[in-house]
This record gives C-alpha cells, structure tokens and sequence, in this order.
C-alpha cells in the first residue's frame, strides 16, 4: 500500500464533540458528509485491495511476522482516519435527523439553506423516475464490517439504497420520510434469500448502482454485515 499523504489524513471535521456540528448550517453538514464518503470509499478501496490486510485485518502472518509488502505505518493511518471519520459521520447524521425533526415541528429556521425537509437532498433522488430508476433512496450504509459478504459483493460505506429486490420507495412526496415498514421489509428481503442473489440499487456520489449481494452466513453478524439506517 502507499503512504497515506498528509493531506489525504486531513480531517474534514477532526472535533469530537457534538456541538462542533450543532454551529454549522445545514449544508456545511451536508458538504462535510458527502466529503466523508468520499474519503471513507477512498480509504475502503485502499485496504481491501489485492493483498492489502482490510479495515480490520491482523497486520501479521501465522508466524507472527508483518505481513509481506504491506505499509504498516500507512494501514495504522488509514484504518485510524477511518474511524474518526466513521464517528464524525455518526454524528452529523445524528445532528441532521435532529433537525428534520424539529423542521417538521414548525421550527423553520432548523433547515435554513435546504430546499426540502430531508437530510439527505440530491437532485438525482428527487428526479422523475426513468425506467433504470427504481425509486429515492430510503436506507444509507454507515458501517461495514471487514470482511462481510456485503463488502466482497460491492456495498461501500456512504451507498444510499434505492433498492433491495423489489422494495422501493416511491417519488409520490419529496418531503415524506421513508416509513419504518420499508426498511423492516428490505431487512427481511436479505434474511428470506440467504445464499440467493439480491439486486441491491445503490446511489453512489450522484450515480445509481446496481450491486448484486449474496446474503450468506460468515465468521460476522447477519448475513451482510452491513449496517444500515433510514434516511
């Protein structure tokens, strides 16, 4: 693996106190998360390379050696930016479905600077539906574990799911919040094809992404190892 420059391991938002993101205004949230993601695939892709050791890998072979070509300083990096980024991603994602809330008890201020009240805005969600749309997406991935059948068949940390087999959620109202019995339903739709092919449909920095996900059993919980939250 390369060396993580200095630049790259530069915090987009480094503070670990909540009220470093409560200050900012509503789009600032949104930049710095769609910052994170970029950073968090960036960082994802590094480690589970050919040969590299993942995001939770041992850093050693059987005989306790390291591992052969392996930049141990620049994995420590990666894998310890990785987690203030996975925090800090947390946390805004905390602080915007706070403001929703609040924005949809009247407090109109909340969501100054976003047009609509949702957290997560983008023009390709809220276009009119073509026939290789599937619907807005309902779910984001904020974590995945190492290894997991979720992260071999292609999910990467930020994915906002659009689809999981035939659950979708539709273009009906721009400023409703996904219902809870969708993502129960999507949920399901992995536990009822264990070792079948899901067609997952993923929003990846403004492109739609078809991923096909085999739910299967592995040395983690679940059967993708993925964990997601609404919207």
């Amino acid at each position: 693996l390369a060396p993580t420059s200095s630049s790259s391991r530069a915090s987009v938002m480094t503070t670990t106190t909540d009220d470093a993101f409560v200050s900012k205004t509503t789009q600032e949230l949104l930049n710095a998360r769609e910052a994170m993601e970029i950073e968090m695939q960036a960082i994802a892709s590094r480690l589970t390379a050919p040969n590299a050791p993942g995001l939770r890998g041992a850093l050693t072979d059987a005989d306790g050696f390291p591992i052969a070509g392996c930049d141990l300083y620049a994995v420590r990096a990666d894998r310890g930016r990785y987690d203030v980024l996975r925090n800090d991603y947390k946390r805004i994602m905390t602080e915007l479905e706070s403001r929703v809330i609040r924005g949809m008890q009247g407090d109109g201020e909340v969501m100054k600077g976003v047009g609509a009240p949702t957290p997560t805005p983008t023009p390709t969600e809220d276009a009119a539906p073509t026939e290789n749309d599937v619907g807005r997406a309902f779910m984001v991935i904020d974590e995945i574990m190492d290894g997991c059948p979720g992260e071999v068949d292609g999910l990467r940390v930020g994915d906002r799911v659009c689809a999981v087999g035939n659950v979708t959620w539709g273009f009906e109202d721009p400023s409703a919040s996904p219902p809870a019995e969708v993502l129960r339903n999507a949920t399901q739709t992995f536990a009822d094809n264990e070792n079948s092919v899901v067609r997952v449909v993923v929003l990846r920095r403004g492109e739609r992404v078809a991923v096909e996900v085999t739910p299967r059993a592995w040395s983690g919980r679940g059967l993708v190892g993925c964990h997601m939250r609404s919207v």
